[in-house]
């Protein structure tokens, strides 16, 4: 199982300060920095020196790869799943069964990790052939809420995908996103996450360092 590594999404931070709220983090022990993605903001990268950990809920991203690498983006994950509106306002959803291995290479020529994350109504076979074919990703977000906005309850049902993956491929990064604390990390942990976003719970808390630490203690016991 891989390294653990504990990702406050900035999602949560205060807007008006990010590059202190990322040196804070980074200061109380972060891995990396989570950062959702669903317009593009060109300058924001620069504002920081830690692992940015990108999360697109966009609806082409390709379009995303270049400017996102030239700003200085470490990991690229993009949803197995991708939007489209209709002219009624209608939102459906289609999966990314064509152009991913040009979109994964094209990540990996900017030098950002490849991911895809996929959402709670998503089967967990749906990433598999990401995992399997030629040019694979190198790691899987089980989004444990719906995409789009913090403070969501965490979905326990969710770990039976996180056991999948876990199983199936054992040295693989697997991220898990939504509602994650002290009452949750456990649950996350023992089924076999090893990236753990965290927003309000981290953000929130009166000693940060201290909730960070227990959720690194929590993977790194459940190896």
């Amino acid at each position: 199982m891989p390294k653990a590594k504990i990702a406050p999404s900035m999602l949560s931070s205060d807007f008006a300060n990010l590059a202190s709220e990322a040196a804070r983090m980074i200061h109380c022990g972060a891995d990396w920095l989570h950062m959702d993605i669903m317009t593009y903001k060109p300058l924001f990268a620069h504002q920081f020196w830690a692992y940015l950990d990108c999360h697109l809920m966009v609806t082409n991203p390709l379009d995303y790869v270049e400017p996102l690498g030239k700003a200085g983006a470490s990991g690229f994950t993009f949803h197995v799943e991708v939007s489209k509106v209709f002219d009624c306002g209608r939102i459906t959803w289609y999966l990314v069964t064509e152009n991913w291995q040009e979109l994964v290479q094209q990540i990996r020529s900017k030098g950002m990790m490849p991911g895809v994350a996929l959402k709670p109504g998503t089967p967990v076979e749906e990433v598999y052939p990401l995992l399997d074919g030629e040019n694979p990703v190198e790691m899987v977000l089980v989004m444990t809420v719906e995409p789009g906005f913090g403070g969501q309850k965490f979905m326990p049902e969710m770990m039976d995908k996180v056991r999948a993956l876990r199983k199936k491929y054992p040295s693989l990064d697997i991220e898990v996103d939504g509602g994650l604390g002290a009452s949750t990390i456990d649950m996350a942990a023992s089924a076999g996450a090893s990236c753990i976003v965290a927003g309000s719970s981290v953000f929130g808390a009166a000693e940060p360092a201290q909730v960070i630490s227990l959720m690194r203690k929590s993977v790194d016991v459940a190896k």
